[in-house]
């Protein structure tokens, strides 16, 4: 079936991979979102599907193999967390919309510094 996945992908120029809810279909998620990153293939994730490629890229490329969301499961590398005020293990309403104010904690931040 996967192999059957792959060919199929390259008959499109793009992936957009959508929102949903829970942690049904996550690595396939996370297979489709690889294949773009290799590929060099544009890539759009919508809410969970960007979530989705926080995961791919820190198992891939950062090596984190354990990574994944809070939202998930826990472990080592939590590379998605919940917002505080949320509560936590309601599926929907947990992503940020609009402008929110960011904490660094080091003063050596790659993004503190993009800042």
């Amino acid at each position: 079936m996967k192999i059957q996945m792959y060919f199929l992908f390259f008959r499109f120029s793009g992936v957009l991979v959508p929102g949903g809810f829970g942690s049904r279909g996550i690595e396939g998620k996370i297979s489709a979102i690889e294949w773009a990153r290799t590929k060099s293939k544009p890539f759009l994730g919508i809410c969970l599907g960007l979530q989705c490629a926080v995961i791919e890229f820190a198992r891939h490329v950062l090596l984190y193999k354990d990574a994944t969301s809070a939202e998930f499961d826990r472990t080592q590398h939590q590379v998605v967390i919940e917002m505080p005020e949320h509560n936590t293990g309601t599926m929907g309403g947990t992503m940020r919309l609009g402008r929110r104010t960011t904490h660094f904690n080091t003063e050596e931040s790659i993004i503190r510094m993009l800042k």
